[in-house]
């Protein structure tokens, strides 16, 4: 199987995923070499390794998907992955690196008995999209809901689609699965590393008065991604047609643009000095 490779071409993206017979294994580092990965992912991949540079002072270990430090959880992931396992069958632990898992374990710790926790973090600071069904699961595990809100512009086609979620694995959906109503002090922390779903999840949270966006300016990113493939068997995805937008007031807004944090956080270094961050967490209200 070929590298994985991003290739930009106007204002589509070409993700190569896999060489056909045809093509030969080294296609995809052919294109890679020939095309770059585009002014815009490059830029992009230069500022995420920056960010997590700097990130790995302070977590040499690798970063937890769950942390507590004080009163305040931090929930952190790169992406946004399904689940592998089936998590009715066994509970999601603290090891696990999936999106759902580590959203379902951090949701019954942060609501255990005699929980300490009254601010929930969610760290999407260098997280670079994923799929849906996954960043639906995150919405709907902070907020008790997850409206989702797509965009046909070749058609003028418009749709939103509400989603609850069960993160106890008790088959109900119910107020025990969501951080919503709880009397916690919810926030997001975005940068401009924050793309695609990494820029949708705050997206949303900007439209609701419960989640508190902190850091900087997200990356944008608007479009679902289309699996496609050759007639000799290539397989690469493409920037669908379907832009993901938010819901206001009967009209759909795009979120390429990215969204901007209730409270600026300038310097990288402060994202991730996480006794510091939690010291200002603590003064915003």
């Amino acid at each position: 199987m070929s590298k994985c490779h991003k290739l930009s071409f106007l204002s589509k993206i070409i993700m190569f995923n896999m060489s056909s017979y045809a093509s030969g294994y080294e296609f995809g580092d052919a294109l890679y070499e020939k095309f770059g990965e585009g002014r815009a992912r490059e830029n992009t991949f230069a500022l995420e390794d920056e960010y997590e540079s700097i990130r790995k002072k302070y977590n040499p270990d690798g970063v937890p998907g769950y942390q507590e430090v004080g009163d305040t959880a931090y929930i952190t992931f790169d992406g946004f992955y399904t689940n592998m396992r089936d998590y009715y069958e066994e509970a999601p632990t603290a090891k696990d690196r999936d999106t759902f898992g580590i959203i379902a374990y951090s949701v019954q710790q942060i609501l255990r008995k005699d929980s300490p926790i009254k601010n929930v973090v969610l760290d999407l600071s260098c997280n670079t999209g994923g799929q849906a069904d996954a960043a639906v699961y995150t919405i709907a595990a902070f907020l008790g809901k997850a409206s989702i809100s797509l965009e046909d512009p070749n058609t003028g086609a418009l749709v939103t689609n509400d989603y609850k979620i069960d993160t106890n694995f008790d088959h109900k959906f119910d107020s025990k699965d969501t951080l919503a109503g709880k009397g916690l002090n919810l926030y997001c922390l975005e940068s401009k590393v924050s793309f695609s779903c990494g820029n949708l999840v705050p997206a949303v949270f900007k439209d609701d008065p419960h989640v508190t966006l902190i850091g900087q300016r997200s990356g944008g990113g608007a479009c679902y991604v289309m699996p496609m493939s050759t007639a000799t068997g290539s397989l690469f995805n493409v920037s669908g047609s379907m832009r993901l937008s938010f819901l206001r007031n009967g009209s759909f807004y795009d979120i390429d643009q990215g969204v901007e944090p209730d409270f600026v956080i300038s310097k990288m270094e402060h994202f991730y000095d996480r006794e510091a961050l939690t010291k200002y967490i603590d003064g915003l209200f």
